[in-house]
């Protein structure tokens, strides 16, 4: 062998020594890699697993809140759509025209009326916050209700507050020759000043403060299911 070939025998045997050298190194290299990526897969997985648990329990509690808000809501809706109705008969009740109960009433909230703003008015003007009495007393009503019970109203509320008012005051009650967009009751208008007598007006007042009562009443808590 002569020294040119002695050369390229000694490059050949080196890169083979070096290509299994680079190999395997290369073969741990892969096998390193494999194994940081295996216990990285399994934490990616136990993080995937935490994740997708804690999103379905969040999904569950969601849920869970949903279907209470939604129970509460339905709840919440019957017991409006009860009170609602009971309010409404009771409004119907009150425009009944049997008997005359309806033009009573409505006697009655303008005479209690008249004579609670007037009275109103002495303490005013008594204790300096007021300089003269209430000239003019308008009662408006719906065109139906002041054809059939205007007049009649009205001459019926000013005899019954005539003995807590006076004459001179009952004098300036009338009934008015305009009409009021409501259904039921009147509006009784002061020197210009609105008082909002419709029933709407008075049931809502009335619902405010009864309406805590009348649930008592319709719901008791001893009939409410238990919760699961």
């Amino acid at each position: 062998m002569t020294g040119l070939d002695k050369i390229l025998e000694r490059i050949r045997l080196d890169a083979k020594e070096q290509a299994a050298k680079t190999l395997e190194e290369a073969q741990n290299d892969c096998k390193r890699a494999a194994e940081e990526y295996a216990a990285r897969a399994e934490e990616l997985a136990e993080e995937i697993n935490t994740k997708a648990s804690n999103d379905a329990e969040e999904v569950v509690e969601t849920a869970k809140k949903t279907a209470t808000e939604n129970r509460e809501r339905a709840i919440a809706n019957t017991r409006k759509a009860v009170l609602d109705e009971a309010f409404d008969k009771a409004k119907a009740e009150l425009q009944k025209n049997d008997f005359g109960k309806y033009r009573e009433l409505l006697t009655a909230l303008l005479t209690s009326t008249l004579i609670e703003k007037t009275l109103q008015r002495e303490q005013e003007i008594a204790a300096g916050e007021a300089t003269e009495e209430i000239a003019d007393y308008e009662v408006v009503m719906n065109e139906t209700d002041r054809a059939a019970y205007g007049e009649s109203v009205v001459r019926a509320a000013r005899c019954a507050a005539y003995r807590r008012i006076g004459a001179a005051r009952v004098d300036r009650v009338h009934l008015g020759e305009e009409t009021a967009p409501i259904d039921s009751g009147l509006h009784l208008y002061c020197d210009g000043e609105l008082i909002d007598l419709s029933l709407d007006a008075l049931l809502a007042d009335l619902r405010r403060t009864m309406e805590p009562r009348i649930e008592a009443i319709l719901f008791p808590e001893e009939d409410m299911p238990p919760e699961a």
